[in-house]
């Protein structure tokens, strides 16, 4: 007996069909997952903004009335709630400093992605063998970014979330100082306390960063792909550690001993405000 096939039976795709599709599959995965990183970063850092200057804005203001004799009308002791109000403060500013490695996996998935779409962009080139394919690109083998820089915007961006954190740590020495100085001088030697804080977490990010894109480039086998496909000379991937931590802890060295210098002409007379 004769055994046909009928017209509408499923038949197997080409391998050079499911080839195709599985590319873009996985070239729309990367650059979805890419935006969802940088989407989940800006959430996390508008909502921490929102809790610092809340919390900012009702501890000055407390410290304020402080200062200035408890009203009447207030049942409560008022250095007690502002007190109460700055241990809140110190426990803001260290969820801050938790979050931190947050912000370095997501900027790992970033550039993981980057890394991803070009070694996808490499096989397509590989396999139609066009001569301008690269050239529709931004990102290739030459562009790829290795790690993070201080002037790029996603830096930036940590960067005042750094400085957000810090306000929230650096607040009770704030109230202290202003307890036995004016504001000015309160201020200057709440610097002093408040540069060595930012530099710390900078280096303290990019030390992170450089561990986790080490290891995942590591775990993906990046650069023996890299390799296999066929591209001549291997770039130079490794996310660079000693040269960002330098440059963050010089900064923040230069930036202390000028508030340093200024609470000393203050104290001497030498400047009057």
């Amino acid at each position: 007996m004769n055994t046909e096939i009928a017209p509408d039976a499923p038949s197997h795709r080409a391998p050079l069909e499911l080839r195709d599709e599985l590319l873009q599959m996985e070239y729309t995965y990367l650059t979805q997952s890419s935006f969802r990183s940088d989407e989940l970063r800006d959430r996390i850092f508008q909502f921490y903004l929102l809790i610092v200057s809340t919390a900012a804005a009702v501890i000055l203001g407390l410290t304020q009335t402080a200062n200035n004799g408890e009203p009447r009308g207030i049942p409560f002791d008022v250095t007690t709630i502002r007190w109460a109000l700055v241990t809140l403060a110190v426990l803001i500013g260290v969820i801050g400093v938790v979050m931190l490695p947050i912000f370095v996996r997501l900027r790992r998935v970033v550039l993981e992605c980057l890394q991803g779409t070009v070694l996808l962009k490499r096989y397509v080139l590989s396999a139609t063998n066009e001569k301008h394919f690269a050239d529709a690109f931004i990102w290739d083998d030459r562009t790829l970014p290795r790690d993070e820089s201080y002037s790029s915007a996603s830096f930036l961006l940590i960067f005042v979330f750094i400085l957000l954190d810090t306000v929230m740590l650096s607040l009770p020495f704030y109230v202290w100082f202003s307890d036995w100085l004016r504001t000015l001088p309160a201020l200057l030697w709440t610097l002093v306390v408040f540069v060595p804080l930012v530099t710390l977490q900078v280096m303290l990010y990019r030390y992170r960063l450089a561990r986790e894109l080490t290891a995942a480039m590591e775990r993906n086998r990046f650069t023996v792909k890299w390799v296999r496909l066929g591209i001549e000379t291997t770039p130079d991937l490794q996310p660079r550690l000693r040269a960002p931590l330098l440059q963050a802890l010089g900064l923040g060295a230069v930036a202390l001993i000028i508030a340093l210098l200024i609470n000393g002409l203050l104290e001497f007379g030498a400047l009057r405000f």
